[in-house]
């Protein structure tokens, strides 16, 4: 009988994160010939969406929807090294160390990490595609705005000021976003997708053409006004700005988006060269 693995992550965890996480064990179980099964969490980390509101099926993998609670029972188990038992069956907790035997249960990102480790070869990314409801009603906005002859650029911003990834919710770090973006000359037409009110604003203002999907700024703070991250809504238009992101000529990626490994080669970092007026002139 086919042994299985499965993942899971801890309730904050994004949809990057995930996917991450099932890129580590989906490379180990093809090494070795594992069903994969991952344990999606309808918690705030993915503003309470099951899987299929937001993703197509992934090829080669089972997604089974839990509630928070179940989850963290789950995560107890594991953190106690613990069977942890799914349906009728039980499974190990892989330890780091620990030859993986049987049928395993891995735990968040770090664990997934190690597991990778057990074999050799290059980790695989997997991307993911939105629900199809989702990528038509994007299809229609790309097509009436050109948005494959756009500058995308993306922003998010950081909530927790103890990450290392910038800009955090501080004004003097959002300003700097701003003045570094503000070089591109101001006829560049740009399509633009970020968290933060003040960034979209200042950004817009700049450009003569630029676009983006409406949103809701719901959540409050010093430095302006956010998206919320438990807002539904605001899961699906991010998704649908995924979408238009990748189909952007040239992309100024700040703190990363989902599926962004599938389509580095269109990133540009400063000083921006590919959209100054020589480079512009010269194509």
């Amino acid at each position: 009988m086919q042994k299985t693995v499965i993942c899971a992550a801890v309730q904050s965890s994004g949809v990057r994160h995930r996917l991450g996480m099932l890129s580590y064990v989906k490379h180990f179980a093809d090494t070795h010939k594992y069903k994969v099964c991952m344990l999606w969490g309808v918690t705030s980390g993915v503003s309470y969406c099951r899987f299929e509101e937001l993703f197509s099926p992934i090829p080669g993998v089972t997604v089974s929807n839990i509630d928070p609670h179940q989850l963290e029972e789950i995560r107890d188990r594991a953190l106690l090294n613990k069977p942890v038992k799914i349906g009728t069956n039980h499974y190990e907790v892989f330890q780091a160390g620990k030859p993986p035997n049987g049928n395993i249960f891995c735990w968040d990102l770090s664990h997934s990490c190690s597991l990778a480790h057990c074999v050799a070869g290059q980790r695989k990314l997997i991307a993911v595609s939105p629900v199809a409801h989702l990528r038509d009603q994007t299809a229609s906005f790309v097509r009436r705005n050109q948005v494959g002859r756009r500058l995308g650029i993306r922003v998010r911003v950081e909530e927790n000021i103890h990450r290392d990834r910038k800009p955090h919710r501080v004004s003097s770090e959002l300003n700097s976003v701003i003045r570094s973006i503000a070089r591109i000359p101001w006829y560049v037409r740009v399509f633009i997708a970020t968290d933060s009110e003040y960034i979209q604003q200042m950004v817009a203002s700049h450009f003569a053409d630029a676009v983006y999907l409406p949103k809701e700024f719901d959540r409050q703070e010093q430095s302006g006004r956010y998206v919320h991250r438990q807002d539904k809504n605001a899961m699906f238009t991010f998704l649908k700005e995924v979408e238009c992101l990748c189909n952007c000529e040239k992309i100024i990626n700040i703190g990363g988006f989902l599926n962004d490994h599938t389509i580095q080669e269109k990133m540009i970092k400063e000083p921006y060269v590919e959209v100054t007026p020589m480079y512009l002139r010269s194509r």
